[in-house]
C-alpha cells in the first residue's frame, strides 16, 4: 500500500510542477476543455475531492490512470485484494464516468475481499459494500450505463441468489429480512407511504416494482433473483447494440430461476430457508424469451427457449395447469426443430420426465 501511495504522489507532483508553469487564466480554460463533456457543468452533485482531481490534473489524468491500472493489475495477480480497494477508489475518482473502474472495484469487494473473511457476517458486510458501491455511487455518476445495471443484477443472481459461496444463506436471509416489512405474505410489494420511504433508502422504486409485477407476475421481493430482474430490466432501457442482448439475458436468467424457485416458503426468522416454484411467472417468462429469440435469433437462444418451454410445460401439466401448459406448447412449435419433426404435447411431457428419473 505504501508503495502504491508513493507512486501516486510521484505522478501527482510531476503533474503539478508542469501545471504551475502555465498562466492561471490559460490553465483554467485548458483544464475545462480537457474535461469530459459530461463533467463540464459539474456542480454540487460532484464531491469536492473528485472535482479537485478532475480539474486539478486536467490532461494528466490519463497518465495517472494508466499508472494506477498497471499497479492494480499487478496487485490482482498477486492476490493483494485489500490494497486494491484504495487503488480502485483512486481510479473511480480520476474518471467517475468510466464504468470499468466501478465494476472492477465492486467485483473486488463482493467476490475477492468477501471470501477472505472467516465469519459469514463479515462476508456479508463486504458483499453489501460492493453492491452499495455499484448501486449508490457507480449508477449515481452513470445513470444510463446499461452495463452497471447488468453487473449489479449479476451480484444479486450469482453472489446472493446462488449457492457457490459458503455464506450464501447469510446473504439470502439478510435480504429477505430487509424486504419483509415491505411485502405481502406472498412476497409481492405492499405499497404504503412508509414502505415507499424504506424502499427508497434501498434505491428501489415502488412504482417500478409494481410495474414489473404487472409485466411478469407475482415476484417475491424477499428473493435475490427478483432484485436481479429489477436492476437488469432497468438497464435494458438504456442498452444498445450487443449490450441489448446481454441485458435481456440478465433479465431472462433470473426469470427462469424464479419460475423454478421463486417463492419463499421457509421461515426466515428461524433461518429455515426453503423455496418453491413460482409457476405464475411461466407464461410471461416464455413471452420474454420468445421476444428475445425473435430479436436475437441464434442456436444458443433457441436452445435456451426450447429448454425452458419444455420444462415449464411439464411442470404446469404436473400441477394441473393444462391450459397454460398448452399455451406454452403452442409457442414451442414456433421454434425450428433440429430433426425437422415437431414433438407432440405428450412427447414433451414424457421426455422431461425421463430427464427427472
Amino acid at each position: 500500500m505504501k508503495r502504491s501511495i508513493s507512486i501516486l504522489w510521484s505522478v501527482l507532483l510531476a503533474g503539478l510542477v508542469v501545471l504551475t508553469a502555465w498562466q492561471s487564466r490559460r490553465l483554467a480554460g485548458i483544464r475545462r476543455e480537457r474535461l469530459p463533456e459530461t463533467y463540464t457543468g459539474a456542480t454540487s452533485d460532484v464531491p469536492p475531492a473528485i472535482t479537485f482531481v478532475m480539474v486539478g490534473l486536467g490532461g494528466f489524468r490519463g497518465v495517472v490512470s494508466e499508472v494506477l491500472w498497471f499497479r492494480a493489475n499487478r496487485l490482482q495477480e498477486a492476490g493483494r485484494y485489500f490494497e486494491l480497494v484504495q487503488l480502485a477508489d483512486w481510479l473511480t475518482m480520476l474518471d467517475p464516468h468510466a464504468s470499468e473502474a466501478w465494476v472492477y472495484n465492486a467485483w473486488n469487494l463482493t467476490y475477492n475481499v468477501s471470501v477472505m473473511m472467516g465469519r459469514p457476517e463479515d462476508r456479508l458486510r463486504w458483499v453489501l459494500n460492493g453492491i452499495t458501491l455499484l448501486r449508490d455511487e457507480g449508477l449515481r455518476f452513470n445513470p444510463h450505463d446499461a452495463r452497471l445495471y447488468r453487473e449489479l443484477a449479476w451480484f444479486y443472481q450469482n453472489k446472493v441468489g446462488d449457492v457457490l459461496d459458503s455464506a450464501h444463506l447469510t446473504y439470502k436471509v439478510a435480504l429477505a429480512r430487509q424486504l419483509a416489512p415491505c411485502v405481502s405474505t406472498n412476497g409481492t410489494i405492499h405499497v404504503t407511504p412508509e414502505n415507499r420511504e424504506r424502499l427508497s433508502a434501498l434505491r428501489l422504486d415502488a412504482d417500478r416494482m409494481v410495474a414489473l409485477e404487472q409485466r411478469f407476475g407475482p415476484l417475491d421481493w424477499r428473493l435475490a433473483n427478483s432484485h436481479a430482474i429489477y436492476w437488469a430490466a432497468q438497464g435494458l432501457e438504456f442498452a444498445t447494440g450487443h449490450e441489448r442482448l446481454m441485458s435481456r439475458r440478465a433479465v431472462y436468467q433470473p426469470l427462469i430461476l424464479s419460475v423454478a424457485n421463486g417463492r419463499l416458503t421457509g421461515d426466515i426468522e428461524a433461518q429455515q430457508w426453503q423455496t418453491s416454484p413460482n409457476l405464475d411467472l411461466a407464461l410471461p417468462t416464455a413471452e420474454f424469451l420468445m421476444d428475445t429469440y425473435r430479436d436475437h435469433p441464434s442456436t444458443t437462444m433457441k436452445m435456451v427457449a426450447r429448454g425452458f418451454l419444455s420444462h415449464a410445460i411439464h411442470d404446469l401439466h404436473r400441477n394441473g395447469r393444462d391450459n397454460e401448459a398448452r399455451q406454452l406448447f403452442a409457442q414451442l412449435l414456433f421454434l425450428p426443430s433440429e430433426s425437422g419433426r415437431q414433438p407432440s404435447f405428450e412427447d414433451v411431457i414424457k421426455k422431461v420426465e425421463q430427464r427427472y428419473e
